[in-house]
């Protein structure tokens, strides 16, 4: 059989982070038009499982994987049209993550791509449009995502399942709008192939110092190192 034709839909970094959920444990910034992201991708991947960078369990795990994870996910998102420049991972406190991207097509031409590509169908919900993913007759997800298009300010994949939950932690918004969130601080990073930003203090990778106080972190990993940033 033919496979289902689906539009190009490209779309260039975020103009801004702002609207990353204020609860954020972490946020990573990947430049998928930079030729060096596989090396950089393996000093992640190598870094993350080194107990000084003060990271999180969950988010040095989710890190360790993405040698593998991020070029699988570049090929999902192909599948339904998608060609962002660059993608935002958010790990979230419950464990939940999700990867965003820029919008980069309207919603009719979406809705097709994602009937086509995924098999999901788009509908309006209070949070935005979301597309959840089906079941099996075994009651597995027939995909492994659930897609949240967030007004203007993201298209979003997360675990199937979440789609609510996660849209709810997105409208969200923070106590203090002045001090800068989490997307806001890995954005303003210099440019590198992955910019990581996270907060520490709980729950730490083992060996690592377990009295260091609760803060921020930023990191910036390129094919050669992994620069912690002041």
């Amino acid at each position: 059989d033919p496979q289902p034709t689906v539009s190009t839909c490209p779309s260039a970094a975020f103009e801004t982070l702002s609207w990353v959920p204020p609860a954020a444990e972490a946020v990573t910034l990947i430049d998928l038009s930079d030729d060096a992201l596989p090396e950089a991708l393996a000093n992640l991947a190598e870094g993350a499982r080194t107990p000084q960078r003060q990271l999180p369990i969950r988010v040095a795990f989710a890190l360790g994987q993405w040698t593998w994870q991020v070029p699988l996910l570049r090929s999902t998102l192909s599948q339904a049209g998608f060609e962002p420049q660059q993608l935002v991972h958010i790990a979230l406190p419950d464990g939940t993550s999700a990867w965003a991207w820029s919008p980069g097509c309207e919603l009719d031409p979406l809705t097709t791509n994602l009937e086509q590509g995924w098999s999901l169908s788009l509908r309006a919900t209070p949070y935005g449009a979301v597309a959840i993913a089906g079941r099996t007759e075994t009651g597995e997800p027939a995909f492994p995502y659930d897609f949240i298009a967030y007004g203007a300010s993201a298209f979003v994949l997360v675990p199937a399942g979440r789609a609510h939950a996660v849209a709810q932690r997105l409208a969200e918004r923070a106590s203090d709008p002045s001090e800068p969130g989490l997307g806001e601080a890995a954005d303003a990073l210099e440019a590198a192939p992955i910019r990581l930003v996270v907060r520490t203090g709980s729950l730490l990778t083992p060996g690592a110092d377990a009295a260091a106080p609760r803060s921020v972190a930023a990191h910036r990993i390129d094919a050669q190192s992994w620069t912690s940033v002041p």
